[in-house]
């Protein structure tokens, strides 16, 4: 087997998030990844799980490519136990999106009854070390294109992953 001849097994890691609104000191009713800076091992698998409290959903362009999960293992997620490989466009409250990775994972919008928030989990793989952006893609900050305000502002829907 490939661990008797001395291949490296990768290393697993869970970090959680959550996408919260509201929280002190910051800008009112902005939503926001929390922590928004993580650092995973380089060459690992990454098990994420986010819990996402701010549900309702935004229409995204219908042509987006940002309603199906991408750069995943098995290029699927699962919410609150059940899998999925992409969402209906108007059925996303935000997305986990690391371009540089060809990563995105957008979370559905719909609560599960009697849930005031969602639990999304993915697992991908890591490679060497460096520092991505995540943020979300959904277009429901300010300006023309949904884009600025809390969408462009580190700290809210806006991260750093560190692949170290």
């Amino acid at each position: 087997t490939p661990v008797q001849q001395g291949t490296p097994v990768p290393t697993t890691t869970h970090p959680s998030i959550d996408i919260v609104i509201n929280q002190p000191g910051m800008q009112k009713d902005w939503p926001a990844f929390s922590p928004s800076n993580l650092a995973v091992p380089a060459n690992s698998l990454v098990t994420f799980t986010i819990r996402d409290h701010d549900l309702g959903d935004t229409a995204m362009p219908k042509d987006s490519p940002f309603t199906t999960v991408q750069g995943t293992v098995g290029t699927s997620a699962t919410a609150d136990g059940r899998t999925y490989a992409s969402l209906a466009s108007d059925k996303i409250a935000h997305t986990f999106t690391i371009s540089q990775l060809n990563m995105n994972v957008p979370l559905p919008g719909d609560g599960r009854k009697s849930k005031d928030f969602n639990t999304v989990t993915f697992t991908f793989r890591t490679g060497g070390a460096g520092i991505y952006t995540f943020r979300c893609l959904t277009p429901c900050g300010n300006g023309p294109m949904g884009m600025m305000g809390s969408m462009q502002t580190q700290g809210y829907m806006l991260g750093t992953l560190t692949v170290q």
